[in-house]
């Protein structure tokens, strides 16, 4: 494996975790932030469409391994930028999926916690192993 790969397998596990700890821990937290992003109209999808796009776009450049758990690491990416762009393209639809969100219960956002971090753990695992 080289360095390069490593360091984006390093930079989305950080990235997992941290996401997954705080969907577990501040669920909450993210909703009343999803909200906020609601009041502003379709501009308020703009943010999560750049971070989605920003690493997305970042990952897809460098990182291109199908096979094994580096895959979800090319996955993540892939359905990052793709998820991005399409927000920035189609901001109502984004509006309406974070309108989905805000109903959601606390159990999910956990279980969602628990998915993204349980990834970012392997991800990680496998990154140091290398």
């Amino acid at each position: 494996m080289d360095d390069l790969t490593r360091a984006v397998e390093m930079f989305v596990s950080i990235n997992l975790i941290a996401l997954g700890a705080s969907f577990l821990l501040r669920p909450g937290d993210w909703k009343a932030f999803l909200a906020h992003l609601q009041s502003k109209g379709t501009a308020g999808s703009l943010p999560l469409a750049l971070i989605g796009l920003g690493i997305g776009s970042f990952v897809v450049a460098f990182h291109n391994v199908w096979d094994g758990v580096p895959m979800i690491v090319t996955i993540y990416g892939w359905a990052s930028l793709l998820k991005g762009a399409f927000q920035m393209l189609y901001p109502q639809v984004a509006l309406k999926r974070i309108e989905m969100a805000l109903r959601m219960g606390a159990g999910l956002w956990r279980t969602a916690g628990t998915l993204a971090l349980v990834c970012g753990v392997l991800v990680l695992r496998y990154a140091l192993q290398g």
